[in-house]
């Protein structure tokens, strides 16, 4: 994604906190009309009024390091390579399936585990590497769709939904936000979830999914993590939820481990 001026970047920090213009600039200290000329790009603040404005809308660090653009909105490629060289040995050693996606919801990386789940072929995902999880679950060569049960689909999708919406919010301002999402409002799984999950705004760390998996339905936990070394990444585990979906994790482990001894 291009980056966004500094001005607007501030206009979606302060109407993510809903707060106004007029209320800011009291809290920050600032003269009335200020925030208007920065927000439109009239005037450059100052370092120390951008600090105060900060304060006030008590940023943490990753929409701080953002703001004042000391690291991109989202990962170019050399980046994404280099997050993926430092967690590749361990989700290796994870007993469950992971993967990684990065702020765009662009899958970084897989496990073994996960592609043995899904049947995919670890040729498949070198071939069409930077696809984001969108384009995986709707693409053909991927036949993700076709794994999951059809009265379970509504749900899965609404529940990606408001992952998507939250993780992106803040660029919505970005073309690439645009694109994106009038590309997906455009698929016929999405077009009435858009605006069914439209004012849900908070980001899900645990959501149910279904799998259909040997003629049966594998029911599945799946948790969301920011990666800690940066949080422009994010890791999603798949944990099962009943014995028979434990015991499928646990052959597919097996076959795993020894294919890769």
């Amino acid at each position: 994604m291009d980056e966004l001026p500094l001005g607007r970047k501030i206009y979606v920090l302060r109407e993510d906190r809903s707060l106004s213009q007029t209320k800011l600039e009291v809290e920050a200290g600032l003269s009335f009309g200020t925030l208007s000329r920065i927000e439109n790009g009239n005037i450059n603040p100052t370092k120390e009024t951008i600090i105060k404005i900060a304060q006030v809308l008590d940023l943490h660090d990753d929409e701080f390091n953002y703001l004042i653009s000391l690291q991109k909105s989202s990962p170019d490629v050399d980046e994404i390579e280099r997050v993926v060289g430092l967690v590749k040995s361990n989700f290796d050693k994870q007993t469950v399936p992971i993967y990684m996606i990065d702020n765009q919801f662009r899958i970084c990386y897989w496990n073994e585990i996960i592609l043995k789940l899904f049947e995919i072929d670890k040729r498949l995902t070198l071939k069409f590497q930077g696809l984001t999880t969108w384009d995986v679950l709707f693409h053909k060569d991927f036949k993700i769709l076709n794994k999951i049960p059809k009265k379970y689909l509504p749900i899965i999708l609404g529940q990606m939904l408001t992952t998507y919406r939250s993780v992106v919010h803040k660029y919505r301002n970005h073309p690439r936000y645009f694109e994106d999402s009038r590309r997906l409002k455009k698929t016929v799984y999405m077009s009435k979830l858009w605006s069914q999950e439209y004012k849900k705004e908070y980001l899900p760390f645990s959501s149910d999914f279904w799998l259909k998996y040997n003629g049966k339905v594998l029911e599945i936990d799946i948790e969301m993590s920011s990666l800690s070394i940066d949080s422009r990444f994010f890791v999603i585990k798949y944990y099962p939820k009943d014995v028979y979906t434990a015991s499928i994790f646990n052959e597919i482990r097996e076959v795993v481990s020894t294919n890769t001894i």
